[in-house]
């Protein structure tokens, strides 16, 4: 079994034993009796940016003609992005026509034409895509009684855990009947609200900057002031007077902080809870809901199967620990292991993970600081020179050194989204 086959069967083992528990403790869900009614009057397609699109957008939309000579000059498989881009539209003029069909009233809208107007005109967003589409158009909705219901538009080449079942992209008009008709349960999921302290001058500056819609290429000529310093360096909290403000995005998977250049060490302070102040240098820090827990953080700190197997031979070697060392029983530990680190999408709790911590002599200070744990919330403050604080992987903010974020749950900024069964319902 190959690797990625082993994460994929870990966490869908996992989500069906996130969703067993909450089925039997009543969490995350609305009672049956609640289900039947779903507003869907006016619907907004939230489309995804195909790669073509992509490519026009970066030349200044150029003639097609002009565009394919460019990229077939480059190497690009023109002939495959053209497919992939008729295949999408497509799917989107599906789910259009399906809404029509049944009286609604239906809007599109691209990452480059979203915008909170459409959002309030809308009852029910309807991202087609992925994750990543899903992830976008949940960013901006602020209004907890608002679904986004997600469709996959390629189920044959990817799987969108947030989206809706197989089925439903192969049966768009059954899927949304089945929908009007109540056949869904209604499911709640976190996200992270991130509030940034900082001078008011600095704090002006820290606006958002679209990863997937700009040629971003960061090799800014800037130095790091604490390249040379002593590691025993004391940071000074500002005496002056700060400002804050809420980031206008809700991070429905993850936020993460470090120094836009990975090569760079990221020179962050964290504050657990309550807890101390910690110094800390890594490759940055990633801060994930539950949603979250089975993507980044999970490939962040799950353990491998012959990582699991070495260290299994070692203790049946070396310190003469009967057990058994095959392979299956490794990998059974490993999954045993890996599925503790998903818990629900609707839980109050964070989970951070500080990535590729350096330790050494006087670091971290004060010690004691766990690599990864859950936290009711997490303080940060950059030490950093050219840093980003990144929302679900998309939206970037300057995070450079001084400026504090504050990453806490509220119940207020959850999502409203649906789970249907993975098999037809008739």
């Amino acid at each position: 079994m190959s690797v990625l086959n082993n994460f994929t069967v870990s966490i869908a083992k996992g989500l069906r034993r996130l969703r067993h528990n909450k089925e039997l403790c009543g969490h995350g869900s609305i009672s049956r009796k609640e289900n039947t009614r779903l507003k869907m009057e006016k619907c907004l397609i939230v489309s995804k940016v195909t790669r073509y699109e992509y490519e026009r957008h970066m030349h200044d939309n150029i003639a097609d003609s002009d565009l394919e000579v460019i990229l077939r000059k480059r190497g690009s498989d023109f002939d495959s992005m053209i497919e992939t881009h008729r295949q999408q539209k497509a799917f989107e003029e599906n789910v259009a026509s399906s809404l029509k069909s049944m009286g609604l009233q239906v809007e599109m809208a691209s990452r480059l034409t979203y915008n909170d107007e459409l959002i309030k005109w809308c009852d029910v967003v309807v991202p087609c895509g992925g994750d990543g589409t899903f992830l976008l158009a949940a960013s901006r909705v602020r209004d907890a009684t608002k679904p986004v219901i997600g469709f996959n538009s390629a189920p044959h080449k990817s799987v969108g855990r947030l989206c809706l079942p197989t089925w439903c992209s192969n049966d768009v008009k059954g899927a949304f009947t089945a929908l009007k008709e109540g056949r869904f349960r209604w499911m709640r999921r976190s996200r992270i609200r991130t509030t940034i302290t900082s001078e008011p001058k600095q704090l002006e500056t820290i606006t958002p900057v679209d990863l997937h819609t700009m040629n971003y290429c960061r090799y800014p000529p800037v130095t790091n002031p604490h390249d040379n310093s002593d590691t025993t360096t004391n940071y000074k909290e500002d005496s002056c007077t700060l400002a804050t403000k809420v980031l206008p995005l809700l991070a429905l998977n993850e936020v993460f902080i470090g120094e836009s250049v990975t090569s760079r060490v990221s020179l962050l302070r964290l504050q657990i809870d309550n807890g101390q102040w910690t110094h800390t240098k890594s490759s940055g820090l990633c801060v994930t809901t539950g949603t979250g827990s089975t993507s980044w953080h999970y490939s962040i700190n799950c353990l491998r199967t012959h990582s699991v197997l070495e260290l299994m031979q070692i203790l049946n070697e070396d310190f003469d620990v009967k057990m058994d060392t095959t392979l299956e029983k490794a990998r059974e530990v490993a999954e045993r292991y890996n599925q503790k680190l998903m818990f629900p999408p609707d839980s109050a709790y964070l989970a951070y993970s500080v990535r590729e911590y350096i330790t050494f002599e006087e670091w971290p200070a004060p010690r004691g600081l766990r690599v990864r744990d859950r936290a009711g919330c997490v303080r940060v403050k950059s030490h950093c020179s050219d840093a980003g604080l990144v929302i679900d992987g998309s939206v970037s903010f300057p995070f450079n050194d001084g400026t504090k974020a504050l990453l806490e749950v509220y119940p207020e900024d959850s999502l409203m989204t649906v789970q249907m069964d993975d098999s037809l319902p008739y």
